[in-house]
């Protein structure tokens, strides 16, 4: 919306505003009524407050400056203030003329009571014309819709000075004392209102409207494993919205990237005028007690690996088990030292864990062999091989010694429709062939899929 678009209904509502004071101050004199004058009274605070909105709603659109980072809608909220505490003040006085004529009486002027009484319905017909201008606006500008709530609040209480006249003018003239308390009352209670919500605004109390319905929104935001530091606050009609969100560390930052602005999006369609910062933080995943156990253990670079690890829940606690595979030339006192540290830092990391017991083993050495691959032992292998008509292809083949063995590696190629069991029998006959050629020999014969 447009400045003057947002600028012209509270002009409108302001000159609308100044001719009711003139006429209910008018009628209110000439037939010394209360009610009428308390309702001027109250439309010139009214007068004030939309002033007020006109100017600062002006000042609000100011971009951010060096001084007003946040830009400038808090003086709306101040002119607000301002506009409840110079209510509250008329109406203790409305209040204080009420009673005094109560207690001590007044009547009004019989020969002006019609004049009261058009000035009343004047400011009637102002009050609906206020009502339609101001709410087509209402929606898109807060102060419009500020104003809006006043014009209801004005034909409310001007229906009270309306009774109040009509009744004193039938020559009940207590009715205009008690509507002028009325009124007086229904003042009060409206600055005090405004006074209270003005107050919260200027505290920074987040909007609990709009809090909740965040709140809600990031509970169903795809791949968001939670968020903290919601923080919002109002300044004018501007939301500012700063959200720390988390995301699986196991992610980019790509994608990070692509959750962060499908949040600032979807708060930004929900809140339309907002602004809204989105951090994120990576969470590490939470990880089943096995793995969390071997990650910690794998952290003493003296384990190459660890298996079998069981905790066992008992009346006396929780007891831990598991395997750690160590150098083998390690000695006993330097593979117990190995033990201990693992068993301090599960201790750390689970105090519930009154027991954990470290089985250690040799992990396994790559035994130093020597490549033979014999012209004659190579040659007896292949035709065995070529001579297989299940056989489509041979890959590689080596022969090698490694403590005295010979050792027979060869990778070949089967049917990929050809059955498991069909193809381990025809490996058994080649292995058979291969040992009573090249003598007693480990074969390992690796097939594949053509």
């Amino acid at each position: 919306m447009s400045q003057f678009e947002k600028l012209k209904p509270l002009k409108l509502s302001f000159y609308a505003i100044v001719s009711v004071i003139l006429f209910e101050a008018i009628g209110g004199i000439l037939a010394n009524s209360l009610a009428v004058l308390s309702d001027a009274a109250h439309a010139s605070l009214d007068a004030i407050t939309t002033f007020w909105l006109l100017y600062t709603t002006k000042l609000s659109m100011k971009p951010p400056d060096e001084e007003h980072t946040y830009g400038h809608g808090k003086i709306e909220t101040l002119g607000s203030m301002f506009g409840g505490l110079s209510l509250l003040v008329i109406s203790a006085l409305i209040f204080y003329e009420a009673v005094s004529r109560l207690l001590f009486g007044s009547a009004i002027s019989k020969e002006f009571t019609l004049v009261a009484i058009l000035s009343v319905v004047y400011t009637l017909c102002v009050d609906v014309f206020r009502m339609k201008i101001l709410k087509g606006v209402s929606e898109s500008s807060i102060s419009a819709k500020a104003n809006y709530l006043h014009a209801i609040a004005d034909f409310s209480s001007t229906i009270i000075a309306f009774f109040g006249i009509l009744i004193a003018s039938l020559g009940f003239y207590i009715g205009d004392a008690l509507s002028s308390l009325a009124l007086s009352c229904f003042i009060a209670f409206l600055s005090l209102g405004l006074i209270y919500n003005t107050a919260l605004e200027l505290s920074d109390i987040a909007p609990t409207r709009e809090y909740k319905a965040v709140s809600s929104l990031l509970k169903n935001v795809e791949g968001l494993k939670g968020f903290k530091s919601l923080r919002m606050r109002k300044v004018g009609t501007k939301y500012f919205i700063d959200v720390t969100i988390l995301l699986s560390s196991a992610i980019n930052i790509e994608r990070a990237h692509s959750i962060a602005s499908v949040v600032e999006e979807r708060i930004g369609n929900l809140i339309k005028d907002s602004s809204v910062i989105v951090h994120y933080e990576p969470l590490e995943e939470e990880l089943p007690f096995s793995e969390k156990v071997e990650r910690i253990v794998k952290k003493n670079k003296g384990v190459s690996s660890v298996h079998q690890i069981v905790s066992t829940k008992t009346e006396e606690g929780t007891f831990l088990t598991l395997h750690i595979e160590v150098d083998p030339t390690l000695t006993l006192t330097q593979a117990h030292q190995i033990t201990e540290e693992i068993e301090n830092d599960i201790k750390e990391f689970f105090p519930y864990i009154q027991k954990t017991t470290v089985h250690i083993e040799s992990s396994t050495r790559a035994e130093s062999g020597k490549i033979v691959n014999e012209e004659k032992d190579l040659n007896a292998i292949m035709q065995i091989l070529n001579d297989n008509n299940k056989i489509k292809r041979v890959s590689s083949v080596n022969v090698y010694k490694s403590r005295g063995n010979k050792y027979v590696d060869i990778i070949c190629s089967f049917n990929g429709s050809d059955r498991i069991e069909e193809i381990h029998k025809e490996i058994s006959v080649i292995e058979s062939k291969i040992k009573e050629i090249i003598g007693e020999s480990i074969i390992t014969v690796h097939p594949e899929p053509l």
